[in-house]
């Protein structure tokens, strides 16, 4: 789907930009997911439900599970991610969600309390009339990280979670989910990317450091789409990459290689169409042998320089 075509589909506006994703997520999807290319999708989907309960938008539209596929860059008659979103899927055993057919009509926020006003707050009459603007099987997933961060806080209903309390979040704005799943080479993958490094440049103001492969790593998916994504994160000047050596060589000391610096860009200043970017000069092991070389002669000509005896000192 095309930016526009979302945004006007969920009735964006700017005032419901900002949602807080607990910094969990990436540790707890790893640890649960055995398809690494489908982590991505589960990062998606939770954050656009935290976004739909958050801002209220059940009332406003229906949507469901087939139009949160296409929204993710899926058919919607696609069984693949199923496992995922369905009752008592994944999300749902991680206790990252629950399927519930009661949902927010309203929210407010007032004196720095934030509330809902649930279809179960309704009479009968209304209940009903709110009923049947949607299909019998309609539900809703309830994002429980949004209210309730540990297993204790949840069976004490105490809530301190993301809506609540924004300690060890980060701050992800809707109009990079949008952007990102309106471009097919970013994607979920992309936006999984640009939200981890977003966490960690709030995390490191100056910039995240990290090589490629540990980056990879963390991620939790396979190098060369990092990679591939990461390139397309740097077209759309999404990410800004700081690169802490010359250039690069597969014969490149150990003691040479320094991880680039990664800045993730605001959204108002992301490319519409894919543009080039300043690359890493990378060299042929011989030019490098040979740079080495030319590096020890200089050396070796600064240390004679220096190498003035006593008996050359003047008096």
């Amino acid at each position: 789907m095309k930016f526009e075509e979302i945004e006007k589909y969920l009735c964006f506006n700017e005032q419901e930009t900002n949602i807080y994703v607990p910094n969990e997520i990436f540790k707890d999807l790893q640890d649960n997911f055995k398809k690494t290319n489908h982590i991505p999708v589960a990062y998606c989907y939770y954050y656009l439900i935290s976004w739909l309960y958050r801002y209220a938008k059940y009332g406003s539209f229906n949507i469901d599970n087939k139009k949160i596929k296409e929204i993710l860059g899926y058919h919607q008659d696609s069984k693949g991610i199923d496992y995922i979103i369905k009752k008592n899927g994944i999300l749902d055993l991680m206790d990252y969600t629950i399927t519930t057919k009661n949902f927010p009509i309203s929210w407010t926020f007032e004196d720095g309390l934030l509330k809902f006003d649930m279809l179960s707050d309704f009479d009968d009459d209304m209940q009903k009339t709110i009923k049947e603007t949607k299909s019998r099987k309609f539900a809703i997933k309830f994002p429980v990280k949004a209210f309730h961060r540990t297993k204790e806080s949840k069976d004490d209903n105490y809530e301190d979670g993301t809506f609540f309390e924004i300690d060890n979040t980060h701050l992800l704005p809707f109009e990079v989910f949008m952007f990102c799943m309106s471009k097919k080479e970013i994607g979920c993958t992309g936006f999984y990317l640009w939200s981890y490094l977003k966490m960690q440049n709030q995390i490191y103001s100056s910039g995240y450091d990290v090589p490629m492969r540990q980056l990879a790593i963390e991620l939790g998916i396979p190098y060369n789409t990092m990679v591939d994504h990461l390139k397309a994160l740097r077209q759309y000047n999404m990410v800004n990459a700081i690169h802490n050596q010359e250039y690069f060589c597969v014969i490149l000391d150990d003691s040479k290689r320094k991880a680039n610096t990664y800045i993730t860009n605001e959204f108002e200043l992301f490319n519409e169409t894919p543009k080039e970017y300043e690359k890493m000069r990378i060299i042929e092991a011989r030019e490098y042998i040979d740079l080495m070389k030319e590096e020890e002669e200089k050396k070796k000509m600064k240390m004679e320089s220096v190498n003035i005896t006593i008996e050359e000192l003047p008096y």
